[in-house]
């Protein structure tokens, strides 16, 4: 009978040895996070939507929510957060008043020159480095995944930072 560690055929690899892998994902993931936070005195997060801002000056707060894959309230909060240090600006659009434009000021620029990289997250830039039919895999494979979580699964949790 196998061990904890052993695999119990060739074919299937042992749940204790996919967890641990899991394990090492989400370590890097929070030692990464931890070092950019350090670095630019900011939350991890408010990293991640500084470096969107400054790729796409002038975002209005729906279509940052939409590219960030996060709620408009999450973006709303965090640009808050952002707005009171000085690390962005809010712009009114001149043809639709309604619409909130945000811009990172050279405060937030500074603060970005500092941080590790990258600055969208180690987790997302390792994905979008994958081959295309490993990244197709494991969305199915995560997929199966979650559906084994029995009820679980925060489906919403899908549009937060980690």
């Amino acid at each position: 009978m196998p061990t904890d560690t052993q695999t119990a055929s060739p074919e299937r690899s042992h749940p204790m040895d996919v967890l641990k892998k899991f394990r090492i994902v989400v370590g890097a993931v929070r030692r990464h996070t931890r070092d950019l936070e350090r670095a630019c005195g900011i939350a991890g997060a408010q990293v991640w939507m500084l470096a969107a801002i400054v790729e796409t000056p002038g975002i209005t707060v729906s279509a940052l929510s939409r590219a960030l894959s996060i709620h408009v309230s999450t973006a709303s909060n965090l640009i808050e957060r952002l707005v009171q240090r000085g690390l962005v600006e809010r712009l009114r659009c001149e043809d639709d008043r309604r619409a909130v434009r945000v811009r990172v000021t050279t405060e937030g620029k500074s603060v970005l020159a500092n941080a590790p990289q990258p600055l969208r997250g180690l987790l997302l830039d390792a994905l979008s480095r994958l081959p295309a039919d490993t990244l197709s895999r494991l969305d199915g494979d995560l997929d199966c995944l979650i559906a084994h979580l029995n009820g679980g699964a925060d489906v919403d949790a899908a549009n937060e930072p980690l």
